[in-house]
């Protein structure tokens, strides 16, 4: 090739490049590059007598996510804000990021099965230490997290708890008994001193279970799903003294459904919201997202995101996806949207009124494809 034509197209901004001698380039792309891919066009031959059009090259890493981590300054100074922490982890399926952001919890989640063994990675230094409970055959397991007390807890077949470290993990309870099913969703309450639990059954109950303790409770609801293979979701009370979640008569669809609201103490249906709803998500001010069609068509349309108070009275409206509130309540994160591997983001600074986009980039679906926002305690944004 014409080494004009080869050097004049730029590579990813952390890449390098060097000529080997005069017909070897080496290109050296750091494995923390959220998209270790480039593309070269218009390159000609040596001669001068031929020319190809582009070439893309695309480095993939198998079952791989890149885990990034950002301050609410770097999202806000910035329209392609750059991480102040970034790594890359050996796995695409379940994942959970220590409070400090120092560690990460893989497991085998809902789906097909990918023998993920629960396991414990230091991220600075990829060191990976293999839980010895709960075993894999416990698995999948719908959820794994850190407490804000350090404590952490797995739902699997069971609902196990240990200390941050995964160690002395003890099995307080049987998950599918106490929902009749495989569990799909697990939801702390807003102390995390427990857990509720669903799963596709036949008569739409829930169970709540004390993560000290392992004691159940069965709540009636009913919390049916509106279609084969959908879910219902739920969001709890600031105060953990009620329960709303998503209930179908029949499997006919979002436009179908409903809000439920329960009393735990009691197991009464105190309040219902009709209109359809594709789902709901608590937020940390003690109200709840309910989703639902906006009306907009084609691509780049947008969702309806009611904030509702479990008074069922409205609180604030936007038009957007995905939907996370910091907690500490000044922040709300919506996704905008975007094609593949470009996810445009919106932040709502909710105190002084301030709004912020921003762009991160993510791999493409060979490389684990769109990463998700995470929210840490301390107010940082993780994306993985």
């Amino acid at each position: 090739m014409d080494r004009q034509s080869v050097d004049q197209w730029g590579l990813p901004a952390s890449a390098t490049k060097a000529w080997v001698d005069d017909r070897t380039l080496r290109i050296v792309i750091p494995e923390t590059e959220a998209s270790p891919s480039f593309k070269m066009a218009e390159l000609k031959s040596a001669s001068g007598d031929a020319v190809i059009d582009f070439v893309v090259v695309s480095v993939t890493f198998p079952a791989a996510r890149l885990v990034s981590v950002f301050t609410v300054a770097q999202l806000t100074g910035s329209r392609s804000p750059q991480p102040s922490l970034s790594w890359r982890i050996r796995t695409d399926d379940g994942r959970a990021l220590s409070a400090d952001a120092k560690r990460m919890l893989l497991f085998d989640t809902l789906g097909p099965p990918s023998g993920q063994i629960p396991t414990l990675v230091e991220l600075d230094t990829q060191r990976s230490t293999v839980l010895s409970q709960p075993p894999a055959s416990d698995g999948p397991f719908s959820f794994g997290d850190w407490m804000a007390d350090g404590r952490l807890v797995m739902v699997g077949r069971g609902v196990w708890v240990g200390d941050a470290n995964a160690n002395n993990m003890m099995r307080i309870a049987d998950a599918q008994a106490a929902v009749d099913a495989t569990v799909w969703i697990s939801l702390p309450d807003p102390s995390e001193q427990r857990i509720a639990l669903w799963g596709h059954n036949t008569d739409g109950h829930i169970a709540i279970v004390d993560l000290a303790t392992g004691a159940g409770q069965k709540i009636t609801g009913p919390f049916r799903r509106c279609g084969a293979d959908a879910a219902a979701s739920f969001a709890w009370s600031g105060d953990g003294r009620l329960l709303a979640g998503t209930d179908c008569d029949r499997e006919e669809g979002n436009a179908k459904a409903r809000v439920r609201i329960v009393d735990v103490g009691t197991d009464r249906t105190v309040r219902t919201i009709e209109g359809g709803t594709y789902g709901i998500n608590g937020l940390p001010s003690g109200d709840f997202m309910l989703v639902r069609d906006s009306g907009e068509t084609g691509a780049g349309s947008r969702w309806l995101g009611l904030v509702m108070g479990f008074d069922g009275q409205e609180r604030a409206r936007y038009l957007g996806h995905g939907w996370l509130m910091s907690h500490d309540r000044r922040y709300l994160l919506q996704s905008q949207g975007g094609p593949a591997g470009c996810c445009s983001y919106g932040l709502f600074d909710l105190v002084a009124g301030a709004s912020f986009e921003f762009v991160v980039i993510s791999g493409g679906q060979s490389d684990g494809g769109r990463s998700f926002p995470h929210w840490t305690r301390d107010g940082r944004l993780a994306f993985y």
